[in-house]
Parts: C-alpha cells; structure tokens; sequence
C-alpha cells in the first residue's frame, strides 16, 4: 500500500526583491537568494543612474511596470466585499499623471509621463447620499508601508453617513507608480493629493467622460457648494496637515473647485480647498521606541546621493500594536512593504518634519486630531504642542482627544478580533465620523 506525503506548496519566486518584499517570499535556495540580491543591486545602484541618463523610466524592468508589479496584486477582501462588489455602492477608479511642475516641487529626478502616476478610487453610497443630504467628500490617506485599500472599512462607514469617499494610494505604495516605500521628498505627497483633487474636480466639472470602472454613473454633486475634508492615519495624518499648510484655504469660499491662491502655496494651477482635517495617530514627531540612532542618521545622510534608495533603519518595524495578529496580516498582505525604511524616504521625512512645525500657522481650517498615549510609533506629546499652536484652536471647532492605553493602531481591524476591540475601533471612528458630519452641516 503507497502513502503520499502532503507538502506544503512553495510561494513562486518572483523578481520582487529583498528590499521591497511586498509579498513575503522566503529565501530558500541559493538562486532565490542570488536573484533577490541582484534585484536589489539594480533598483538602488542601477536603476537611478539610467534614469537619470534617460536610458530607463522606474520599472522598466522587468515588466515595463511603474508599480513594480503592485498594479497586479488582487484586490483584498474588504475592497472586494464593501466597494467593488457591493450593489449599493457606486464607484470609479482613476489614474492622474503628475505634471513637471509638480515633480519639481516634490524634488524628484521622476521625469512626467506615464511612468510617474496616483491612483485612486472614488465611491459613495447613493442612498446614504439621499437620506443624509450632506454635500461633501472626505479624502483619506494611508500611512507609510501600508496603502488606500487598508482604510475601506473606515471609508465605508464614512460613506454610510453620507460622504463620497477618495481613496488615495501614495506615490511609491499601492497601485500607484514608484519603488516600494521610495520618497525622495515629502512635497511629493501634497502635489500628488492635490492633483488627485484637481482632477476629482475636473470629472465632476464634466470635463472628462466616464472612466473604465465607474460604473458608467457619474456622482450627483454640487460642485459650488461642496465641502472638502481630509483625513489621514499615521504619515497619512501628517499629509493632510502638510497639505492643509501647504495649499490654504481662501477666504472667498471652501469648494472643492476653489481658485483662489492661498499665501503658503501661491501659484496658479487649479487649487481645491479643504474645509477641515481629521487625524489619527498623525506623524508629527517620531516617538523615541523608533526614531533610529543619530549615528545612523549620519550614515544616511552620507550615503544618500548615491544609495537613497537603500533599506537602512528598522524604523516602525514592530511598534504599531502589541497584537501579534496585526504584524501577522500585515506580513501576509501582498500590497504592504515589508522592507527596511529607505534611506531617502526616513531623511524626507525627518525634512518633512521640520517644515510642518515651521508651517502650523498657516494652517486656516479646523483640525481634529485623535492619539493614542501608548503609541510607540508617533509621539502623542508632539501632537499635544501641535495643537497648541493651531491658528483655529480656540474656536470651537477644532478638537485633540488623547486615547488612554490605545497604541498606534487606533482603529484595529484583524480576523478574530474580540468585541472589546471592536468596540475600541468604533468609539474612535464614531468620534471622527461626528466631528466631519458637524463640519459638513456648518
């Protein structure tokens, strides 16, 4: 009598490198290990420098992918389940090409052209829309590693109390174009937010015919009349208010198709405004757990013009949640970088930093922050000054709410959870949710 032996199937190896493992393959043989490190060698040591010769664009190879073959990831299940397949939800998908002017402001060698682009999704519930009578969107912005998809179910439940939703994945995350987890600056998120914005508005203006995933419908909006809100987690948190800095509202009115030059921002593209920020756990200063050593600081700063994108510092890496279930999904997502933090993207960020402290001023709208004191990613104490010095604060309209005992991982959403969690999770969206309908209905 034969047996046969039951043996656990291999992940097929692919050319996605060590450095930017968005999907976890384990290095079992030498040839995956030689691969692996040659990918590595082309994309941080190589790869720039023929794109700086314009002999290649990002992603050239393998595939001619300026994802590096992120655009081929499935969708996950809440994408699946709450958006895409969901017969109460209307959406559209677009893509916007970041112009030269925009490049330049966000300090990279990316040349414009159909290999530098963000993508996002746009939905709403139609019925919540009728019911809830409110005219305003509300952009939400993921946090580093991570991309839109993870915040479906808060984008969901914005959607059920009557908000069209924006989903944004950041330049270099997502199915949007760039190395994994590369970001040679942080102006690079603000430009490609608000070309997202523009061309939001530009669709809704009726510019531009239907797009491939929408549906064939066109939201009912009034584009005069309607208010623009952002809300981000984490370095999502902080892009919202950069953003909010960056590109101030006008007096005259806070319609997504403002076009009125702000003093921090001033040129003379189409500018939306925005009408308020909401944030959670928003990287406005690094917590000591995962800010790296000064030394290698240093290493980076010498090696970054020619290894900025080189995996160096271990960063966040296990200091978002003391739930091993949130590490474990987060490794099993395919779409997450699981890598190094860069050297180019900890040195903007640390830029980044320093010019929103130096730009809180010019923040003119209201803002809700929301921290947890256990957070060992973000500093909650730096979000407390933060506020202190908000223009708005005393208004009435702007709000901090310190989260006893939550960590980084304020809205927690894993297989299994208990009620506990579940009820943890819900008390901060319901919060962020009111403070955005109140300011919708002002």
């Amino acid at each position: 009598m034969s047996t046969t032996t039951q043996t656990k199937p291999r992940r097929p190896l692919t050319l996605r490198g060590l450095s930017s493992p968005y999907a976890p393959i384990p290095v079992t043989t030498f040839s995956s290990a030689l691969i692996g490190l040659l990918w590595q060698l082309y994309t941080i040591l190589l790869e720039p420098l023929l794109c700086h010769l314009n002999l290649a664009h990002p992603g050239s190879l393998p595939r001619n992918d300026a994802t590096y073959g992120r655009a081929q990831v499935p969708l996950n299940d809440w994408e699946r389940r709450l958006v895409y397949e969901n017969p109460e939800v209307k959406h559209r998908r677009g893509k916007v090409y970041l112009d030269g002017e925009a490049l330049k402001k966000a300090g990279t060698w990316d040349k414009p052209g159909r290999a530098t682009f963000v993508s996002y999704t746009v939905f709403w519930i139609p019925g919540a829309i009728e019911s809830e009578k409110l005219d305003a969107d509300v952009l939400l912005l993921h946090g580093i590693n991570d991309y839109s998809g993870k915040l479906v179910p808060h984008g969901h439940r914005f959607a059920t109390r009557g908000f069209r939703v924006i989903l944004v994945d950041l330049p270099s995350f997502g199915r949007s174009s760039g190395l994994h987890a590369y970001l040679p600056s942080m102006k690079l998120l603000t430009e490609s937010v608000h070309a997202v914005l523009a061309d939001v508005a530009e669709y809704d203006h009726g510019a531009r015919g239907s797009g491939a995933g929408d549906n064939g419908v066109r939201a009912s909006v009034d584009v005069k009349s309607r208010k623009l809100f952002l809300e981000g987690h984490s370095m999502g948190g902080f892009t919202a208010l950069f953003y909010a800095s960056q590109f101030s509202p006008s007096s005259k009115g806070n319609s997504i198709d403002g076009s009125v030059s702000g003093p921090a921002h001033d040129d003379s593209r189409h500018r939306p405004t925005i009408s308020g920020v909401a944030v959670a756990a928003p990287m406005i200063g690094i917590s000591p757990e995962s800010r790296p050593p000064y030394v290698v600081e240093l290493i980076g700063r010498c090696l970054k013009v020619f290894l900025g994108r080189l995996p160096l510092a271990s960063a966040v890496r296990g200091n978002v949640s003391d739930d091993d279930r949130v590490e474990e999904e987060f490794h099993l997502d395919p779409m997450t970088y699981k890598g190094r933090l860069r050297i180019a993207t900890g040195l903007a960020i640390l830029e980044g930093l320093n010019e929103l402290d130096a730009s809180v001023e010019q923040i003119q709208v209201p803002v809700c922050i929301h921290h947890g004191t256990k957070d060992r990613a973000t500093s909650y104490q730096h979000s407390q000054r933060f506020y202190e010095r908000l223009p708005l604060k005393k208004d009435g309209r702007s709000e901090l709410k310190l989260w006893q005992g939550y960590e980084h991982v304020m809205m927690k959403r894993v297989k299994g959870q208990s009620k506990e969690d579940d009820e943890k999770t819900d008390a901060v969206l319901n919060q962020i949710c009111d403070w955005l309908v109140a300011r919708a209905r002002e």
